[in-house]
């Protein structure tokens, strides 16, 4: 027996969770997670070097500028020029009226303060006003620490050095000198996802044995990097004019890239008895997914050079293989110079802006924990715990659970930084005596903060805060080395109170809940599985690349339900009983889902090898007919106040006794995973007054 099993629940929960997010393998991450770590250092050094303050500032921009890819950097680098012009506007505007009166002042931030987190909800430049909102926050602390106006202007310019100099570095750097374009990375992430294909194909030909093949992906983990590879599209298409020419024939790819996967997945681990024709058939399909391979390297088309006979097509069918067959058959004749729809553009405001009071409460609670920070520890006259006001900005999200998701992050990051600052302030400043060894000495720190970073949203603020937190602690006394444990002390303090405040004020007034937006989600996920079902077609022409898009809808549907059932999880102003019963029949729906899919994919393929007379083809499309609006019906019930949903008592286990056995089978384990849907009307799941306040306890 391993350690791991005598390890209680809980901590082997957080080990799994720690090594899924250290070893995930996003594309682009090594190198942004380089370039990051390695612009910390060159900051630190020119900060140094030339005397420029406010180094955790400089170090904070590069963590939330350096992106995985060239163009997103640059994006972003504009965003933070705007967002500055902005900030330093709003300042000296504060500073000059109302510099000595302090009340005036402290108003005159709490109304920018206030209109910059309603931006936030409601603009869909959001990051922007959410700087504008950190530098007003932060910016009080300038009028409080010095007696002058004009020392007080001196550091604010200061401040703007400090954060536009990482901004020009970053952009050097990672936009031009050491560029991560979003095809080169695209290009790689399929190649891999591809090698990957042909290892689970020798695996069912049998030849695995002798070599060290790569486990299998979980569908979870296929389905993440699908939706990497599409959002790599989305920006390869707006940076590479070449790209962009072809970028339906790619956005394809894609798609059948994923459904590669997920088919040759599960047909690896069944093991199936191939015989001699299998084994020439898994030949075949593997030289061409090393042809498709190839052309992927150089950014071409692929196209097709095996077409397959009568009966190696009857030999893929009875192994079901026949879906991945017609897969690579359509993407060699797809036109890569066919026009892209033109995808509709978001409005810069959602809709309900000036109707909806729920940003109105956001910002005003937002506001409130500030203040309420500001009131303590200027009162105290305890400035060094300044980081409680900003962290109630930080911690600012739509519902409790998001909030306190990133409390959570925050406060894990900030006890790290805080810790590795006290060790090193003991253990190693004492014996440094150059900036050589500082550097050396921040190396390992800052590339560690930086490769968690570059995780996933579930972890990757711990990083940011982690390095921010110990460059606040040993970064701001000087410019040299500090050795001030009280500065360490008061940070980590100030994070803290920050985040009891908030946990208060978002908890108790106007607490927001993701829960009935979580059903919502839930209907839409089941509505595009229902539009996947629904489509006429089962084979032939180019109608298979339109379905494994319409596939990846699906997959995307339930990701997002998926990150929001983790948010859901954490809001502790739900009461436990109805919080359990909403995540365990959220549950039931995803693994529901997913499985309808994998089913519809095997029925579809044998729907298509088989033929049938037009009769039973018509008997067939109605009976999908009648699954999809069961799962449409079901998807209303979901949307409803209180929910109705409830799964239909029965299905046509076939439309036509006609039908032979193996396809009669799959048609009712399909309808059976419809019925066998959670039914949401035996105990209400929705989110009423009362679920929404904390349990009383005597």
């Amino acid at each position: 027996m391993s350690l791991a099993d005598y390890m209680p629940e809980p901590l082997r929960a957080l080990a799994s969770f720690l090594r899924e997010e250290l070893t995930e393998t996003r594309p682009g991450r090594a190198a942004q997670a380089t370039q990051l770590g390695s612009l910390c250092l060159l900051v630190v050094f020119v900060s140094m070097t030339l005397r420029v303050p406010l180094i955790a500032v400089s170090l904070i921009v590069l963590f939330y500028g350096v992106q995985q890819n060239a163009f997103f950097t640059k994006v972003v680098a504009v965003v933070f020029v705007v967002a500055t012009l902005l900030d330093v506007g709003c300042l000296f505007l504060v500073l000059k009226y109302a510099y000595g009166y302090p009340l005036i002042r402290i108003a005159a931030a709490g109304l920018i303060l206030f209109g910059s987190m309603y931006l936030m909800r409601v603009n869909k430049l959001g990051l922007m006003f959410f700087a504008v909102a950190l530098v007003a926050v932060y910016g009080q602390t300038i009028p409080d620490s010095l007696d002058f106006p004009e020392i007080g202007v001196r550091a604010l310019m200061w401040a703007v050095v400090a954060g536009m100099y990482p901004v020009l570095l970053m952009v050097i750097v990672c936009g031009f000198l050491f560029p991560s374009r979003p095809v080169a990375l695209l290009q790689r992430e399929l190649h891999r996802q591809l090698s990957e294909v042909s290892a689970r194909l020798e695996q069912m030909r049998g030849a695995a044995a002798h070599i060290d093949a790569p486990a299998a992906s979980p569908v979870t983990r296929i389905e993440k990097d699908t939706l990497a590879l599409q959002g790599l599209h989305t920006f390869a298409s707006s940076d590479d004019a070449g790209y962009r020419a072809c970028a339906p024939y790619w956005k394809a790819c894609i798609a059948a890239v994923g459904y590669l996967r997920a088919r040759t997945n599960v047909l690896a681990a069944r093991s199936l008895p191939l015989g001699d024709a299998g084994r020439a058939l898994i030949c075949g399909l593997r030289d061409e997914v090393a042809a498709l391979q190839a052309s992927v390297e150089r950014a071409e088309p692929y196209r097709c050079t095996w077409t397959p006979g009568g009966t190696e097509r009857a030999t893929a069918a009875a192994f079901s293989l026949d879906g991945p067959c017609r897969t690579l058959q359509e993407l060699a004749r797809f036109d890569p110079a066919q026009p892209a729809p033109k995808a509709p553009k978001d409005p810069l405001f959602v809709a309900d802006t000036l109707t909806n009071p729920v940003y109105l409460r956001f910002a005003l609670k937002v506001t409130l924990a500030s203040l309420i920070c500001y009131a303590f520890y200027h009162g105290a006259q305890w400035d060094g715990i300044h980081t409680s006001m900003l962290t109630c900005v930080i911690v600012a999200y739509p519902s409790t659970g998001a909030s306190f998701q990133k409390m959570v992050l925050r406060c894990s990051g900030a006890l790290i930084g805080a810790l590795l600052a006290l060790l090193t302030t003991i253990f190693i400043i004492p014996h440094l005596d150059g900036i050589a060894g500082f550097l050396l000495m921040l190396a390992p720190i800052f590339f560690a903060g930086a490769w968690v970073a570059t995780g996933s949203e579930r972890s990757s603020y711990i990083g940011t805060q982690f390095v921010f937190t110990f460059a606040m602690a040993t970064l701001e006394s000087g410019f040299g080395p500090s050795a001030d444990l009280g500065e360490i002390r008061d940070r980590a303090i100030g994070i803290l109170i920050g985040i009891v405040v908030s946990t208060v004020v978002y908890t108790f007034i106007w607490p927001e809940s993701e829960a009935d937006t979580l059903r919502q989600k839930l209907a839409d996920a089941l509505r595009e599985a229902a539009r996947l079902i629904r489509r006429s077609e089962c084979a032939g022409g180019s109608e298979q690349l339109g379905y494994l898009q319409q596939r990846a809808v699906c997959w995307n549907a339930f990701k997002n339900c998926e990150d929001m059932y983790e948010r859901v999880a954490l809001e502790v102003n739900l009461r436990p009983e109805t919080r359990q019963a909403l995540l365990q029949r959220t549950r039931n729906v995803l693994d529901g889902g997913r499985k309808m899919l994998d089913q519809w994919d095997i029925l579809r393929d044998r729907l298509d090898a088989e033929g049938h007379p037009p009769a039973v083809d018509t008997a067939w499309d109605a009976w999908r007919q009648q699954t999809a609006d069961a799962l449409d019906h079901y998807a209303d019930g979901l949307t409803a106040q209180p929910p109705t949903a409830a799964p239909p008592r029965s299905l046509p286990i076939a439309p036509s006794a006609d039908a032979s056995s193996t396809l009669a089978a799959q048609a009712r384990q399909l309808a059976a995973q419809v019925v066998e849907l959670p039914d949401w009307t035996t105990e209400a799941c929705s989110i009423d007054t009362a679920a929404m306040q904390p349990e009383k306890r005597i």
